[in-house]
C-alpha cells in the first residue's frame, strides 16, 4: 500500500497541454499557423535572440544522450533491459527498408500515410541507434529517411492532416535534431540561397501547420514561432492548462470521450514539456505539479477506481466528437486496452527524478512492465508516441540532472570548422 503526503505548495499558473489544439491549414502558397505568428509580451522562459536555443534540444540534450548511452555500456538497469528489445527491434535496423517517399500525404478518408509514419519511426530510432552504438550503417540510414522525404514531400491534405504531422512531425524532427547536431549531418539541398532539403519541409509543410510548433522552432532556431507557441500553450485556454486539465482534481478534459484520448493528451504535454526542459524551463512543476494531478487521476480511473468527475469540464470543440459528456468514458478503459505509450514518461520525471508521491502512475507502470513495458510489437509503428520510455526518458534516482550550456549548446558534434557552424563558400 502507498501511502503518501500531498504536497500543497504552488509553484505556478499554467502548463502546456495539446491534446486538442487542432488547426485547419493548407500548403498551397504560403501556409498558415491559425493567422500570423503574433509578437507577445515578455514573459520567463521566452527565447530573446537565435543563440539562446540548446542544441540537441527537443526530447534530449547532449546529456541526455550520455545518459542513455552510458547506461547501456555500462550494463546498467533500466537501460540494459531495454536496449536488448529495442536494438532487436524491426525500426532500430540499419537495414530497415524504406517504404516512401511520397509527394503528398493524406490522413483521413483518405490514407497514405503509413509509409511515412513507419519511415520516420525508423529515423528515430535509427538516430538513437548511432549514438549509442557509433555504426555509421543507422548514421546512414537516420539521414537517408531524413533527406529523402525532406526532398520529396511536396503537400500534407486530409481532415486528420493535423494530427498527422503534429504527433509524426514531431517524432520526424526530434531524428534530425539528434544528428544534425550530434551526428554532424548536412541536409541535402542546404545552401547559402535556400534549398529544398528537410528545414524546407519542415518550415513550409509542418512548422506553420498545427500543434508540434515548440520541437519545431527549436530545430529550426525560429525565435518568434517558439515564443509564440509557449505563451500560447502557457495561455490559451483551449490548448493550456485550463482547457485540458482540472486544477482541482486532475481530470481531462477528454477523459469523457474515451480513455485513449485521455491518455494520449497527458503524454502529448509530458513530451512538449520535456522539449522546453531541454531549453532549461521546468513546466512540469507548474500549477503544483498539475501534470502529475492530471496522471494520477488517469491512471486511478484506468486501474479500476472510481474518480470524480465533472460534466461542465470538457474540451473545445466537444461537439465535433459527440460531446460533452456526462461521465467518464469506458471506451479503452484499462491497462492493456491498446494504452499509449505515456506513464513512463511522467513516472520518471515526478517518481525517479523528483521522489514525489504517485501511487497510481507507479501501479499502472508496474501493470504495463508485467505485460511487456512500453516497447512495441516489431512491425508496428505506433506513431503517437516514441514509446521505448525505460531507454529514453528515464534517470538513475532523484537529482536535478541540468545541462550545461558548454556541452549542449553544440552538443557532441562538430558542425562546419571549429564546430562553430557550416562555412557557405562558392
Amino acid at each position: 500500500m502507498w501511502v503518501c503526503k500531498a504536497s500543497t505548495t504552488r509553484v505556478g499558473v499554467v502548463i502546456i497541454a495539446l491534446a486538442s489544439w487542432l488547426a485547419a491549414a493548407t500548403v498551397t502558397g504560403p501556409p498558415t499557423l491559425n493567422g500570423p505568428v503574433f509578437p507577445v509580451p515578455s514573459f520567463p522562459g521566452m527565447k530573446t535572440r537565435m543563440g539562446d536555443f540548446v542544441h540537441p534540444g527537443l526530447w534530449h540534450t547532449h546529456d541526455d544522450l550520455e545518459r542513455i548511452r552510458a547506461g547501456v555500456e555500462k550494463g546498467e538497469e533500466p537501460w540494459k533491459s531495454a536496449y536488448a528489445d529495442f536494438s532487436t527491434d524491426s525500426f532500430s535496423q540499419a537495414g530497415y527498408a524504406m517504404q516512401g517517399p511520397k509527394s503528398v500525404l493524406c490522413r483521413g478518408p483518405c490514407s497514405n500515410y503509413t509509409s511515412f509514419s513507419n519511415d520516420v519511426r525508423a529515423a528515430y530510432q535509427n538516430a538513437l541507434m548511432w549514438y549509442i552504438t557509433r555504426d555509421q550503417g543507422h548514421w546512414d540510414r537516420a539521414t537517408t529517411i531524413l533527406d529523402a522525404w525532406g526532398t520529396n514531400l511536396t503537400n500534407i491534405v486530409g481532415t486528420d492532416a493535423s494530427l498527422l504531422v503534429g504527433l509524426e512531425g514531431d517524432l520526424f524532427a526530434n531524428a534530425a535534431e539528434i544528428m544534425r547536431w550530434e551526428g554532424g549531418w548536412v541536409e541535402a539541398g542546404a545552401k547559402a540561397s535556400g534549398g529544398s532539403g528537410f528545414s524546407n519541409q519542415l518550415y513550409w509543410l509542418f512548422a506553420r501547420h498545427i500543434k508540434a510548433l515548440l520541437s519545431f522552432a527549436v530545430y529550426l532556431d525560429d525565435v518568434a514561432m517558439y515564443n509564440y507557441a509557449l505563451y500560447s500553450y502557457l495561455n490559451d485556454l483551449c490548448a493550456g492548462l485550463y482547457g485540458n486539465f482540472d486544477p482541482a482534481t486532475g481530470q481531462g478534459a477528454e477523459t469523457g470521450r474515451d480513455q485513449g484520448h485521455a491518455m494520449g493528451a497527458l503524454g502529448w504535454t509530458a513530451e512538449a514539456a520535456r522539449t522546453v526542459q531541454s531549453q532549461g524551463v521546468d513546466l512540469y512543476a507548474l500549477e503544483n505539479n498539475l501534470l502529475l494531478r492530471a496522471a494520477e487521476y488517469t491512471a486511478k480511473y484506468n486501474l479500476g477506481h472510481d474518480v470524480p468527475y465533472d460534466p461542465k469540464f470538457y474540451r473545445c470543440e466537444a461537439v465535433l466528437i459527440n460531446g460533452p459528456w456526462s461521465a467518464p468514458s469506458n471506451i479503452s478503459r484499462g491497462v492493456s486496452t491498446g494504452i499509449p505509450k505515456v506513464w513512463d514518461i511522467l513516472y520518471y520525471q515526478y517518481v525517479v527524478k523528483r521522489g514525489l508521491c504517485a501511487p497510481y502512475t507507479i501501479q499502472i507502470k508496474h501493470a504495463l512492465d508485467a505485460l511487456g513495458g512500453e516497447g512495441h510489437p516489431t512491425g508496428s509503428s505506433p506513431g503517437d508516441h516514441p514509446s521505448w520510455g525505460d531507454l529514453i526518458w528515464s534517470y538513475p534516482g532523484k537529482g536535478d540532472f541540468l545541462n550545461d550550456n558548454n556541452r549542449t549548446i553544440w552538443g557532441g558534434g562538430s558542425i562546419g570548422p571549429g564546430g562553430l557552424g557550416n562555412l557557405n563558400s562558392a
